[in-house]
């Protein structure tokens, strides 16, 4: 059997077998390790050896016993970190730290199909800080990112099975939307223009006092749900927004970034898809509220002087220039606007945003104009969220195409 050196390790023609073959070895801390690889073709079996020795020298096989919290790191760092964006390489974090959380001690090879279903069934009923459970969606979310994450180690040879392909998915209920119509929001924003809301619950008025700050917040968060209102805009797109992207001559915003906490820090960040980036006009009423916010925060930041650093050149700050913390927002005034203006529950944040689109289409406007504002790929991803729309308009048609025919002698 003739043998020829290839590096480390050597290769030959299996006459039993008929195929090339290479045997080496590799360091697992510290100890030589025996690999052995074949291939029909002496040129397949090198482009193999090659990635092998590629992958050893990145560290994949530094561990036979690697435990499921050190591949997850290194799966993380290798294959995620340097494809996707910060923001999603965060969540990807985010989503797999749950698993850490559970077996990241255990051994990756030791898991099997069974206790991982628990695990999942688990997280919907207890699962997340308070342990209030997580959704449906999240959990599958999770088992995504780990099925993932384990078929990139049995692709690097550090499984041999899978074993999430033995779990399933939770059952999901298509998530309810709920929005208000054209006389809630009226109201909402009278509400959240007048200001008393803030004291919304407060039994003994005695003790109301009201200060610069607390007239900052008011006329600061009645800006932000009249222009979330008027423009669709995500959360991040939302708190995160700058006075530059403004542009007061032509009457639209120039959406080019979104605020994010990662590892515990507000950060800007890349939108969420290239669509994201996108113009939207504003009304002339809303350009006006926005003028005369700007001209306040201006008053503001000059009565306190030093204490108001906005660096960053916010549009909605906090009292002393910093972040909105959005949590602070809605428990102490968001819920409150609401309460105050009769809005339903459930009625968060996001509803805003889908309030803005459902009224577009609902008093005509097109789908693909709502899709570019909205920042959504396509006009077919609008039409799938917000296919109930269309099912009441559809209600109205009979007697749309008796109007257009009115006149008619047929």
């Amino acid at each position: 059997m003739a043998r020829r050196a290839w590096g480390e390790g050597s290769v030959f023609f299996d006459k039993v077998n008929q195929r090339w073959t290479w045997r080496g070895t590799y360091l697992i801390n510290g100890i030589k390790t025996p690999k052995t690889l074949t291939a029909k073709r002496q040129i397949d079996l090198k482009e193999k050896v090659e990635k092998f020795k590629f992958d050893v020298n990145q560290g994949v096989f530094d561990s036979a016993n690697i435990t499921v919290a050190d591949w997850i790191k290194k799966y993380l760092i290798l294959f995620v970190q340097p494809t996707v964006r910060p923001s999603t390489f965060n969540t990807y974090t985010e989503k797999l730290n749950f698993v850490v959380r559970a077996f990241g001690e255990r051994k990756l090879k030791t898991l099997t199909p069974m206790e991982l279903q628990n695990f999942f069934n688990s997280l919907a009923i207890d699962g997340g800080a308070k342990r209030q459970g997580l959704s449906p969606t999240s959990v599958n979310t999770i088992r995504r990112y780990f099925k993932a994450a384990c078929q990139a180690a049995v692709k690097n040879h550090l499984l041999t099975d899978n074993p999430v392909d033995g779990t399933k998915a939770l059952r999901t209920k298509k998530p309810v939307i709920i929005v208000a119509d054209e006389d809630e929001v009226l109201r909402l924003l009278e509400v959240a223009k007048d200001g008393s809301y803030i004291y919304e619950g407060v039994k003994n008025k005695n003790y109301i006092t009201e200060n610069e700050g607390t007239k900052y917040y008011k006329q600061c968060f009645f800006n932000v749900v009249n222009l979330d209102l008027a423009t669709g805009l995500r959360s991040s797109e939302l708190f995160g927004l700058r006075w530059q992207n403004i542009n007061w001559a032509k009457g639209y915003i120039d959406l080019k970034e979104q605020l994010l906490i990662i590892n515990g820090k507000y950060t800007f960040c890349e939108l969420k898809t290239d669509k994201s980036k996108r113009k939207i006009y504003l009304s002339e009423k809303v350009i006006v509220e926005l003028r005369r916010w700007k001209i306040y925060q201006n008053f503001y930041a000059e009565m306190l002087g030093d204490k108001f650093e906005n660096i960053h050149n916010l549009i909605f700050t906090n009292t002393f220039g910093g972040f909105v913390n959005v949590q602070n927002f809605k428990r102490r005034y968001y819920f409150k606007m609401l309460s105050a203006a009769g809005i339903q529950k459930g009625f968060n944040i996001h509803s805003m945003r889908h309030t803005h689109a459902t009224l577009l289409l609902k008093h005509g406007v097109k789908p693909n104009v709502v899709a570019d504002r909205l920042g959504h790929s396509n006009a077919t991803v609008t039409l799938n969220i917000y296919a109930h729309v269309l099912e009441n308009m559809e209600d109205t048609a009979p007697n749309t195409w008796q109007d257009i025919l009115k006149g008619e002698n047929l």
